[in-house]
């Protein structure tokens, strides 16, 4: 039996990985619409991921997974006849591990390319002759779609923003009376060891307001702490909503963290800071198009000293307007 693309009418992507994951997954949903123009295309993410392409033009369906859903064998079984009604040709699971790759498997697809870079390519029958090697998170997913041959090349995650969060974007913009020299700052990461000490952020914050910045400090939603005294506070429970909100400011600096991806994503230039996370891995941007970061060489934040990333901040907003 051989592979033949143009008998490829309905895909299903797998990725149940972090929301910054799924938002590097985007180059990926956009080259697979491309090399199958006619097919339909169905992703299957995370909730917390659901908004991250709930409008993506590429994206025919999206299938929120739930945690929940395996509580049980019934969950189980229920979940893979949900999807086997689907009658997908092709499996696509990207970032794989063994539980996503048993999704695609599962599916009841007849095509199936997965790809694991820390383990087998668990129940792959397309599998592909790249290397597994350090290299970019949107990289190492083109590796799934070179097995389909496809060649790949825009590696820029872009997602759609809809047109309510724009709107809601713009009267949070006016009712926090906002200009045009405005920096979001999101001092947040999912790991303890990826984030600068929150009392540095609160003293650049109010070295750049002392320069005409306004800074706008983003928390999570249900985040301890708060933002020093003069300088504006916020939080979005919607992806959408903060998308819009970071893509009207335009310049971001944070940690490395899955916020920063979405400002990214949605066209604000970036500022990152690194601590134990690869670069080659994690930053998948260009310097020239506006992204900076500032790597610890002892993969320590705290040895990201203020002085240092203070100049380079000053640095990379001179070239960020």
């Amino acid at each position: 039996m051989r592979f033949r693309r143009e008998e490829v009418k309905n895909i299903l992507v797998v990725k149940l990985r972090a929301m910054g994951d799924t938002l590097l997954s985007l180059p990926s949903l956009r080259a697979l619409k491309q090399g199958f123009p006619g097919a339909r295309l169905a992703a299957l993410v995370p909730d917390a991921a659901v908004e991250v392409v709930s409008g993506d033009p590429d994206v025919d369906e999206v299938i929120p997974y739930r945690r929940a859903w395996f509580n049980s064998l019934d969950h189980h079984l229920a979940v893979y006849r949900g999807l086997q009604d689907r009658e997908f040709d092709l499996a696509v699971c990207l970032h794989a591990s063994f539980r996503t790759a048993l999704i695609g498997w599962m599916s009841g697809a007849r095509w199936r390319s997965v790809r694991n870079h820390s383990g087998p390519d668990w129940f792959c029958n397309l599998p592909s002759r790249e290397k597994k090697e350090p290299k970019s998170v949107i990289q190492r997913d083109f590796d799934a779609l070179r097995a389909l041959g496809l060649d790949p090349r825009d590696d820029r995650p872009r997602m759609a923003l809809a047109p309510w969060a724009e709107a809601r974007a713009g009267a949070f913009w006016r009712s926090a009376r906002l200009g045009r020299r405005v920096l979001a700052l999101l001092p947040g990461a999912g790991k303890p060891e990826k984030r600068w000490p929150r009392e540095r952020f609160a003293r650049l914050a109010r070295s750049l307001s002392r320069r005409g910045w306004q800074v706008l400090w983003i928390e999570e939603p249900g985040a301890s702490g708060g933002a020093p005294a003069g300088v504006r506070a916020a939080s979005f429970a919607s992806l959408q909503e903060l998308g819009a909100v970071l893509k009207r400011a335009g310049r971001v600096l944070g940690n490395d963290s899955g916020p920063r991806h979405l400002a990214a994503a949605c066209g604000a230039r970036t500022f990152t800071l690194f601590g134990p996370e690869s670069l080659r891995e994690w930053h998948p941007y260009r310097r020239e198009e506006g992204h900076w970061a500032l790597k610890a060489d002892s993969g320590r934040m705290r040895d990201l000293d203020e002085a240092g990333v203070g100049r380079e901040v000053g640095e990379w907003l001179k070239t960020a307007k």
